[in-house]
């Protein structure tokens, strides 16, 4: 069920009279509209401006005497030390900052270098908001990196999980959703991209998968791939994972208003649990057409890179389940302040991730510690290939990467809880400009 369209943060209708017949010393004012309806974002913002990183965790300064990209090819990887020769490294975005390198030296490089990594929530504000004419997914990506690097190198420093840098644990286990075969799901019959989802949810002892609607064109095209092929997935599904099976689906921005409420009427039908991003992501006033029309639950936000953007679709009840994604929007210290408005709005999170790297590493300390978080996450395996192709080699400090009955292990080692191979680092040189 939906929250019952909670208006915990409306205020009263303001209204106001608009004469037909304005005299002339108004003819240039806006006229006033006749309702209008507010949200009161003060419990958003009041939760906004609350620090993240737990700074009493370190009495010292831990000052950042470098930062480095790193680049093979399309790959980059990020690594921060510390004066006291700590250190921290990352794994960059996996397709994004192949193109967005750049930026990383000649725009967000000196808000970190000089700097005490224990002000990390000012560093990122700064490195985002200060970055006006360039901000969006392509700079983001980069201010993430280089936060889960100083978030790995502080971790380091004082033997805590990075998770546990910004917030207290509330679960040691991450119970997952399946979120991949993504153009199998568009591009084979149902029968065959659902047989495939069906033996990684049998391998993986998921609970929960979720599937494809429409072209994911992002267009609102109202075009499917096959005539009536998400139809027919979407009964197909519930026939292949029965009845108490959770079931979700993505659109990807597949539809227009009208098409994407008829979708949304037939996952009623079959019992899907979420309904994610069926209209354009930015489309945010005909997403709320959407949303008032179904009892589905939304989800959505993982393409939003914007806070204030977040704070309006939290506010609005746009959707009940709010997807920042850890890369596109800039780290987990951001994405903290959208999960403690989420819980301040009584609504749920569950941060998206991009597949590849080492998503589900940064995934999974994320979850360790939100607030409000959905019972399933996106999981899209365990493999590991690099912007090039190359599976990362990793080693876990701790607990092994495994799923069973349906949940991954949090590792609980210091930083990033992992070891990567120094001969693949090595095989990364540093980019200079």
């Amino acid at each position: 069920m939906k929250t019952n369209r909670r208006k915990f943060l409306r205020s009263a209708a303001i209204t106001g009279g608009a004469s037909a017949m304005l005299p002339l010393s108004s003819c240039n004012q806006r006229p006033k509209a006749t309702e209008h309806t507010i949200a009161d974002y003060s419990k958003l913002d009041a939760v906004i401006d609350q620090p993240v990183l737990r700074r009493d965790l370190f009495k010292d300064p831990v000052i950042i005497e470098t930062l480095e990209l790193l680049r093979d090819r399309n790959n980059t990887l990020c690594r921060v030390r510390s004066k006291d020769g700590a250190v921290g490294i990352s794994v960059g975005h996996p397709f994004i900052a192949k193109s967005a390198y750049p930026m990383f030296n000649q725009i967000l490089k000196n808000h970190f270098v000089g700097k005490d990594a224990r002000d990390l929530d000012m560093l990122i504000f700064n490195a985002t908001e200060r970055s006006v004419k360039n901000q969006g997914i392509p700079l983001n990506v980069h201010v993430a990196a280089i936060e889960f690097a100083i978030l790995d190198m502080l971790g380091n420093v004082i033997n805590k999980s990075a998770g546990l840098l910004i917030g207290e644990l509330q679960r040691n286990e991450v119970p997952i959703y399946l979120g991949h075969h993504l153009a199998d799901l568009r591009r084979l019959e149902p029968e065959e991209s659902l047989e495939l989802m069906h033996q990684d949810a049998v391998a993986t002892e998921a609970k929960a998968v979720k599937l494809r609607a429409g072209r994911g064109d992002n267009l609102a095209s109202d075009i499917d791939n096959a005539p009536g092929r998400t139809e027919k997935l979407i009964r197909m599904g519930r026939e292949k994972f029965g009845d108490d099976f959770t079931l979700m689906i993505d659109g990807n921005g597949s539809y227009s208003v009208k098409e994407a409420i008829r979708i949304g009427k037939i996952l009623e039908e079959y019992n899907y649990y979420f309904y994610e991003e069926p209209i354009p992501w930015d489309w945010y006033e005909e997403q709320k057409l959407v949303e008032q029309a179904l009892n589905i639950r939304m989800a959505g936000g993982e393409e939003e890179f914007g806070l204030h953007a977040f704070r309006y679709l939290i506010g609005n009840e746009v959707f009940q389940i709010l997807q920042p994604d850890i890369f596109y929007f800039g780290g987990m210290i951001r994405t903290m302040k959208v999960a403690r408005m989420v819980e301040a709005a009584g609504l749920k999170i569950t941060p998206h991730m991009s597949g590849g790297g080492l998503g589900f590493i940064y995934l999974m300390h994320m979850v360790s510690v939100c607030p409000a978080a959905e019972k399933y996450h996106e999981f899209k395996m365990f493999e590991t290939p690099d912007a090039n192709g190359t599976t990362i080699p990793i080693e876990s400090k701790t607990e092994p990467f495994e799923s069973s009955g349906g949940s991954i292990k949090v590792t609980s080692g210091s930083g990033l809880g992992i070891h990567i191979d120094p001969d693949y680092i090595n095989t990364h040189k540093i980019v200079r400009n």
